[in-house]
């Protein structure tokens, strides 16, 4: 086995672990209030798109190395990119909520409106449009072997990550308001005959969705910043395929976002240690889509969706 191969896939499944985790998780919150995001994409590219032009107008505004290039500041982008997604998130909540408009029309149009969002921000902020260099180092803690290859112990993301998914399980699972947040996806019209505010839960879902999509691609623009060109990979689609395989729960999610990540890292990092593979590098990386596809069709009939998910909620039919 090539050096420095199992240290490569090690740190890159971290990666797309915390990257696909988050965003699934995203994708689950605002279903479970019956709103299906499929513009889960489009709040990650905002969320990549404005972290990255933060972070290197922080670069601008300090002008010292030292300063500018400060790991903390990863934090500070973090949360700006996640603000600017959740804002952004408003726009798939008035459509479906406000408008009653359908849900797949909705995400599809906010995918291709952050698309050109991402691609005017890299024209002013970018080189040719090319995403802006990242200039802040990332705030992680990390060790070398005897041979020189560094190994991630612990990081920003694998914090938030770790964090995402235990709060949101005793969020979900643990209190009154996960109970009444997810009767909203099964049956509104009961929650609401109970009394509880049912377009208020759809919105926080809306806004809980987009932050958490922000904060995932955060972490993609700061992994990958040269490869981003106002998109994340397509990354969005396939964690609301990882959310429909982990039928909508966090544990099940989490774990299904670990098997695609070793599979995604191995995809990623193999060819560059054998020469031979090279060539068939995006042949490897196509390998974990056709896993998906092949999985969601055999797991079709066996998948229970929240009841009311994509349908718009109408008050005054009860």
């Amino acid at each position: 086995m090539p050096d420095g191969l199992l240290s490569s896939i090690y740190n890159y499944l971290i990666i797309y672990f915390v990257i696909f985790a988050i965003s699934s998780i995203s994708g689950m919150f605002s279903e479970r209030v019956g709103i299906v995001n499929i513009g889960i994409n489009g709040m990650m590219v905002i969320g990549a798109a404005t972290y990255l032009v933060f972070t290197q107008q922080l670069y601008t505004w300090f002008g010292s190395k030292s300063i500018g290039t400060s790991p903390w500041w990863q934090i500070v982008g973090m949360l700006f990119a996640m603000i600017c997604a959740a804002l952004f998130s408003l726009l798939h909540g008035f459509a479906t909520i406000k408008l009653k408009s359908d849900h797949t029309i909705s995400g599809f149009s906010i995918n291709l409106l952050a698309f050109g969002i991402a691609l005017i921000l890299l024209n002013i902020y970018g080189n040719n449009s090319k995403a802006p260099k990242m200039l802040v180092e990332e705030l992680r803690w990390s060790v070398k072997d005897s041979k020189g290859f560094i190994w991630e112990i612990f990081s920003l993301k694998t914090f938030i990550v770790i964090a995402v998914i235990v709060v949101s399980s005793i969020m979900l699972y643990k209190t009154k308001w996960g109970l009444r947040f997810r009767s909203i996806g099964e049956n509104p019209q009961a929650a609401d005959v109970a009394g509880i505010n049912v377009n208020s839960y759809k919105w926080q879902g809306v806004i809980i969705s987009g932050a958490l999509a922000g904060i995932a691609g955060s972490f993609f623009a700061h992994s990958f910043s040269a490869a981003f060109r106002g998109d994340v990979n397509g990354f969005g689609y396939l964690a609301l395929a990882i959310m429909i395989m982990g039928q909508w729960n966090v544990g099940i999610i989490a774990s299904i976002s670990f098997v695609f990540a070793l599979l995604y890292s191995f995809a990623y990092t193999t060819p560059n240690f054998y020469l031979n593979l090279k060539p068939l590098r995006d042949l490897f990386l196509v390998i974990p889509y056709f896993l998906t596809l092949i999985i969601v069709i055999a797991t079709a009939k066996k998948s229970h969706a929240p009841a009311a998910s994509g349908i718009a909620y109408d008050k005054s039919k009860r």
